[in-house]
């Protein structure tokens, strides 16, 4: 790994990691002053803003960072403006539906006032700073990236939770910090581009490129609207077929989960496709993305593995049960994700190979094969049937996306760094020895004793992979023992 990316990796996975602590407190205070419906309602929001933004995106961000080279600033000030063009058409298509679902009676005027503020926040900033995102990924300029991401992060899920509980509970404090982070991340990012001429009046569009760079993009659009589809059915099935409430349950549940395995995730959805765009040759970047799964493993199964009993614990002790009805649609999501931790590099493997198409049309059949596993089983056994659904799926998912890269990449090939880790079977191990034993009952009520568990356990899992401790060899060699 170079030292650029080196640098750059630590710099997400600190931003990521603050993201975290931040995300796991406010979750936690949410989880007690929200109902099961309101943090529904919440999750909508989330939804809603990032679809809207990835509509907005095009898939050219993605396009600028493949590209083989700079791009003009004529192509920037036409993407700007598009860019623009469409946010505004997207905010006032999502205002008319709101309005229209207002008079129908199917949504209240509080609530929907909620929903096109807080996404309005997105729609409105995200045209500031597709240009210089780019750049600064394609540079592999990490820092100023982790950076506005990390106090965006602060601002808009963790400023709402100290507003809620000190000033005045209300919906209102999740739209005014959605805003101040919008506004301080574009500021963040414009200041760090190195120029900005697609930002003045006198630089001409040049729309041509732009159409050009947007064909490019669109099977990357298409490729992440089927991927949020997938991630949202919660939303989309659940909701219609079982109400509001069990969305909560589920957004609650998912949550939970992400907050146990994704800081690594995020850190490698972000940086593994510039990475391999500078890596030549198909069985070199192959087996990059099997060293980026063996790490995801090593690292996320153990607390994925720890998160069934621990979240029995935290919602006895800090949410008095309230959360009762979503432990059991936990395994089945902490299931989904381990599959789901060799997507990611999969996924950029997919693009840098094969391109936008293959990686849309992977997708694509793999969101349809889960639609309708979905819809069969919460026919059959009712609600919980997504989380059913979600626990097998992801394997179809890998399947696919798998089975269109070239060469070297075989199924086969990717089971040993995914299951054969010594720290997924220890951590298995030392679960069943856990539920066999009386611990639990010890430490029902006990959040410091579930924590310590958990912790050692992980800890413990982490020093049986050879891989760790070589790298922790080498970090004491190279920083610690020089200094």
């Amino acid at each position: 790994m170079s030292s650029v990316l080196g640098r750059g990796v630590f710099a997400m996975s600190l931003a990521s990691a603050v993201g975290l602590a931040t995300t796991i407190a406010a979750y936690f205070i949410y989880s007690r002053v929200l109902t099961p419906a309101q943090f529904g309602l919440y999750a909508g929001a989330l939804t809603l803003a990032k679809f809207g933004t990835i509509l907005l995106d095009g898939g050219l961000k993605t396009a600028l960072i493949k590209h083989p080279v700079e791009v003009d600033a004529r192509v920037q000030r036409a993407l700007f403006l598009g860019s623009s063009a469409a946010a505004l058409a997207i905010l006032a298509l999502v205002c008319g539906g709101l309005l229209a679902l207002h008079a129908l009676g199917q949504v209240d005027g509080a609530t929907a006032a909620f929903l096109g503020l807080y996404g309005a926040a997105y729609f409105t900033t995200y045209p500031l700073v597709i240009v210089p995102l780019a750049e600064l990924e394609r540079t592999q300029r990490y820092a100023p990236v982790a950076w506005s991401e990390s106090v965006a992060i602060v601002l808009e899920y963790g400023l709402p939770a100290l507003l809620w509980t000190t000033v005045a509970p209300g919906f209102w404090s999740f739209v005014v910090c959605a805003w101040l982070a919008r506004a301080l991340r574009s500021a963040v990012v414009l200041a760090a581009a190195r120029q900005r001429p697609w930002l003045r009046r006198a630089t001409a569009a040049d729309w041509g490129g732009m159409r050009a760079l947007f064909l490019e993009g669109l099977g990357l659009q298409l490729a992440v609207s089927v991927c949020l589809l997938r991630d949202s059915l919660h939303l989309v099935l659940v909701g219609p077929w079982f109400g509001r409430e069990w969305v909560g349950l589920y957004a609650w549940a998912l949550q939970l989960c992400a907050a146990a395995s994704q800081v690594f995730a995020l850190t490698a959805a972000r940086v593994a496709l510039p990475a391999l765009r500078l890596t030549e040759g198909s069985a070199v970047r192959w087996q990059a993305a099997l060293t980026q799964v063996a790490w995801l493993t090593l690292l996320t199964a153990p607390p994925l593995v720890f998160l069934t009993p621990a979240a029995a614990v935290v919602n006895e002790t800090l949410f008095g049960g309230k959360w009762s009805a979503a432990l059991a649609l936990v395994p089945l999501l902490v299931a989904r994700m381990l599959p789901g931790l060799a997507t990611t590099p999969l996924g950029a493997l997919l693009l840098a190979e094969r391109g936008a198409r293959s990686y849309a049309l992977a997708n694509a059949a793999w969101t349809a094969a889960e639609v309708i596993a979905a819809v069969v089983l919460l026919a059959w056994v009712g609600p919980r049937g997504l989380a059913w659904s979600y626990s097998f799926m992801a394997w179809f998912g890998v399947l696919m996306l798998v089975g269109r890269l070239p060469g070297p990449a075989a199924m086969g090939a990717l089971l040993a760094p995914l299951l054969l880790r010594p720290s997924l079977w220890l951590a298995l191990a030392l679960l069943g020895l856990y539920l066999a034993s009386d611990v639990p009952a010890q430490i029902h009520a006990n959040l410091a004793a579930a924590a310590a568990w958990v912790a050692g356990g992980s800890l413990l899992c982490l020093a049986s992979e050879a891989r760790f401790r070589g790298w922790l060899h080498a970090f004491w060699q190279q920083h610690l023992r020089s200094a």
